[in-house]
């Protein structure tokens, strides 16, 4: 089993850190793009599981 040299300690942590970073652009990037349509979609969706409680179960995001 080989070892890991001293001054490679922390290029993991800096790895995951640049995956995490790049999975929240991508996500911010879908939620600016379709974010109307998402909203639209949870809105009926919500409206037809609990048609009772009518426009109060919309959900408003910002």
């Amino acid at each position: 089993m080989t070892r890991m040299p001293p001054d490679r300690g922390g290029q993991g942590f800096i790895e995951y850190a640049l995956i995490i970073i790049l999975i929240s652009i991508v996500i911010l990037s879908i939620l600016l793009i379709f974010g109307d349509d998402i909203r639209t979609v949870i809105n009926d969706l919500l409206q037809q599981w609990f048609p009772s409680q009518g426009a109060t179960s919309a959900i408003w995001i910002g």
